[in-house]
């Protein structure tokens, strides 16, 4: 349920079904995974406003962005059958002040989940344009696993042709071994988007990230999710006119030789009434970070309809 795109106010209630069980889960948990976005923005002379549950997104990168503080995406825990591959929200306030037609500073307050003051969470960052060059810069403090943490990042967008991004960011722990943490913590991430439009109504979209731990596991044997140094994510979507499309999309550990792969096609069919279809599968033996095999690893088939009204 959305508001018109109208005015200085505006606002989104977005609902989700539960993956708990609903008579015996976590009540919390569940009416957090139910209420997945309930926001407003207002827009004053010399700011914006933003509070609620919602998603605030830093740097860039569609399924790698190590400049992505608030949420973390570098895990491959994602159905890539989503429109959206990052989609985590949670419950802030945020005030965004322009000093420019391109550039603005930003600052953010996280609630602190136990109801403890000192766990609340603050951020600032940074946004401008150095000649064709997006320059983004921060830093966010929040609590995690009984402890704070604090997570500077940089973020560089240009074009070439393709547009181009790059990002990196730290963990910095304010207990235990700090330097060897923080070093364990360093991530990279970049990519390539690029959109070639064919004759018609067709265009062929190409996109090619990486997320590199540079402190990770780099000897070619079975990877985990938690410390796989290099992960790649290539997709390509080709539409041959305006009501349909075909993608594929894959994530890549090389250390290992392992990957998902999904194929899907969308076809508009009428307007606003779609039909999807994805086939998913892992490529990789036991051990490996996408393995064939075990309880949570399948071929997977989905079709489905969906109608915008």
């Amino acid at each position: 349920i959305k508001s018109p795109n109208s005015g200085n106010v505006g606002g989104e209630v977005v609902l989700r079904s539960p993956t708990q069980n609903l008579t015996s889960g976590d009540g919390s948990k569940i009416y957090e995974e139910i209420i997945h976005k309930a926001h407003f923005r207002a827009r004053f002379q010399s700011f914006r406003l933003t509070a609620g549950k919602t998603r605030l997104s830093w740097g860039d990168g569609t399924l790698f962005n190590a400049a992505d503080v608030l949420y973390g995406s570098s895990s491959t825990s994602v159905s890539l059958t989503q429109a959206e591959l990052r989609s985590e929200t949670g419950w802030m306030s945020s005030i965004n002040y322009p000093l420019g037609f391109f550039s603005f500073v930003e600052a953010v307050i996280l609630p602190s989940e136990d109801t403890n003051p000192q766990h609340m969470g603050f951020g600032a960052r940074f946004y401008t344009t150095v000649g064709e060059t997006k320059v983004e810069g921060g830093y966010l403090t929040k609590h995690e696993e009984s402890e704070r943490v604090h997570k500077p990042f940089v973020s560089l967008q240009g074009n070439f042709g393709p547009d181009w991004y790059l990002a990196t960011s730290l963990s910095i722990p304010q207990t235990g071994d700090i330097k060897q943490r923080t070093f364990d913590s360093w991530l990279v991430s970049g990519g390539l988007f690029h959109i070639h439009y064919l004759e018609g109504d067709g265009n062929l979209t190409l996109r090619l990230e990486f997320l590199s731990r540079v402190a990770g596991n780099w000897k070619f044997e079975g990877q985990n999710d938690a410390d796989a140094p290099l992960l790649l994510y290539p997709e390509i979507v080709y539409a041959p006119n305006a009501s349909l499309s075909w993608s594929i999309r894959t994530i890549i550990s090389p250390m290992d030789l392992s990957f998902m792969a999904t194929l899907g096609a969308n076809w508009a069919v009428f307007e606003g009434f779609g039909l999807v279809g994805y086939l998913s599968s892992p490529f990789g033996e036991t051990g490996d970070l996408f393995k064939f095999k075990g309880p949570s690893s399948a071929v997977s088939l989905a079709v489905g309809a969906s109608w915008i009204f």
